[in-house]
């Protein structure tokens, strides 16, 4: 797994059908800190007895004759299958398109800082990301896992791009708030509703009361979606 020491801007290109999470860029942490240091950087029919003791079965009438489809009822059922099939194959390829797609994820930040609310640790981990397609896409939704030193999954999170919070805002926020604000598909100034080819927004990732024994963090795209413009 290829690793970066956090202390400068780290950049990858994200394919979101050809990587796995194992194949996920980790950032090592250098430590946890209870200050404001910038640290760069988831059978058989049951019979029932009658009253007087006697069992009642039911019958099988192998005389029955199954009723016959016309051909008109084949042919409608053979056409819904098809549609079905092209329906799930198009939003498959609108909300996990081809491997031609490519996000860049960069300039990756982390901070730990405690908040106000409660006597806890939370990491901050900030970037950009960059929509390296010939079309718009929107609603960014990124994976983030948090590692222990072997490798263990700690913590996971899902949150949507575009969605920004000052420090000082943050440090004053209840979790319920933080983890809520987080959830804005549309991000901040809808900011993640349509992602231009080659404009980058910002988003940002909050570990509540984070693990002391993490090391380094991934973050990956989870899901988005592709705007084809006729």
């Amino acid at each position: 797994m290829e690793r970066w020491t956090l202390g400068g801007d780290s950049s990858s290109d994200i394919n979101k059908n050809k990587k796995k999470d194992d194949e996920d860029i980790n950032f090592i942490l250098d430590g946890f800190n209870d200050n404001d240091n910038i640290n760069e950087q988831n059978s058989g029919m049951k019979q029932s007895s009658t009253p007087n003791g006697n069992k009642s079965q039911k019958k099988n009438y192998s005389g029955d004759k199954k009723a016959k489809r016309s051909p008109s009822q084949k042919i409608l059922y053979v056409f819904l299958f098809i549609a079905a099939v092209i329906s799930i194959y198009y939003v498959i390829k609108t909300f996990y398109p081809n491997n031609d797609i490519h996000i860049k994820i960069f300039n990756l930040k982390t901070k730990l800082y405690r908040s106000k609310v409660l006597p806890e640790n939370n990491l901050l981990i900030t970037g950009f990301l960059s929509n390296n397609n010939k079309f718009p896409i929107g609603f960014v939704k990124l994976k983030c896992n948090l590692y222990s030193s072997k490798n263990i999954i700690l913590a996971t999170k899902y949150v949507y791009a575009g969605n920004f919070i000052n420090l000082s805002k943050l440090k004053t926020m209840s979790n319920t708030s933080i983890n809520r604000a987080f959830q804005n598909k549309n991000g901040k100034s809808m900011s993640d509703l349509e992602i231009v080819p080659q404009h980058p927004i910002k988003f940002m990732v909050v570990f509540l009361n984070v693990p002391t024994d993490t090391k380094n963090f991934s973050i990956t795209v989870s899901h988005f979606y592709a705007i084809k413009k006729k």
